[in-house]
Formats: structure tokens, sequence, C-alpha cells
């Protein structure tokens, strides 16, 4: 009997580990946030080799904007490079701050996702406090231990419906 009981062992304990999704959810998800801060502070500082360090730059890398009018859905790493590089200097406002609320994420193993109010404030020229609220869904892949952007999608945000 004894001469069982090690390897019994053994095997539950590796199915027990192997099993497990792994990490703590709360550090994970402020893993994930602090990716996207560092994406807001860099593109705000026109530094894009960190804005793209952030990515996975990859062909299957997606972007959506949902707006009023319709959508724009940019395909590939060429694509959204672009757009990135496009959309830098047009965030010149004085003391802009992006700010992320109301946040929902799952992470499974070496992909997640997060959902957020994306809200951009700063001041103008009159120093009156402007914005910019959408919604932010982003997908993430882990890439040899950091996470990185897969696939993001900005919505404008409707008046919720009461039930």
């Amino acid at each position: 009997m004894r001469k069982y009981l090690f390897p019994l062992f053994a095997i539950i304990l590796f199915i027990g580990t192997s099993c497990q999704t792994g990490g703590n959810p709360e550090k994970e998800e402020e893993a994930l946030l602090e990716v996207l801060r560092k994406e807001a502070a860099a593109l705000l500082a026109e530094d894009m080799e960190a804005v793209f360090a952030l990515h996975t730059q990859d062909v299957q890398e997606t972007r959506l904007e949902l707006g009023v009018f319709g959508y724009n859905t940019y395909e590939g790493w060429d694509a959204i490079k672009t757009l990135l590089e496009d959309a830098a200097p047009g965030l010149k406002h004085a003391n802009i701050v992006n700010v992320k609320e109301n946040v929902i994420s799952k992470v499974n193993g070496n992909s997640a996702w997060l959902v957020c109010d994306n809200i951009w404030k700063w001041n103008d020229d009159g120093g009156e406090q402007e914005g910019y609220d959408n919604l932010q869904v982003v997908f993430f892949e882990k890439i040899k231990g950091e996470w990185k952007i897969s696939f993001a999608s900005y919505y404008n945000k409707a008046v919720p419906v009461q039930q």
C-alpha cells in the first residue's frame, strides 16, 4: 500500500496544479490596466515605439471604432500602426488625463479581456474642463510574460435601457 501512496499523491498534485488558471485576478486586472495607462501616456508623449511595444503587431491584430454614423475596422498591424501614428499629434490639450472606470475583466491563461469606461479630460484655452467618454473593450495576449493588446474597440456610449 505504501509504495502506491507517493505516486498517487504525485498524480493528484499534478492534476490539481494543471487545472488551475493561476494568478491573482486583481493583480492581473491591474496589469491589464497598466498596459492601457502606458499606452495612453506614450500616445500623449508621442513616444510611438513605447506605444507599439504594447501591441501584438501581427496580421490578426484588429481595432474597431463605432460612432454615431457608423464604424471603422482596422485589420492588421500596418493599418493599426498608421492609425496610432496619425492619432498621437491630435492629443494636444492642456493637462490631458485618461481615466479607466467601471472595469470588468477576465483572465484565462495567456489571454484576457477587459471592458471599461474610457474617459479623456482636459483643460482647453478657456481653462474649462472638457472631455470625451466612450466604452473600451480590449483583448490581450500574454507574450513572453507581458500583456499585449491584440484587439481594441471603442463604442460611443448610449443611454442605458431601463428595465
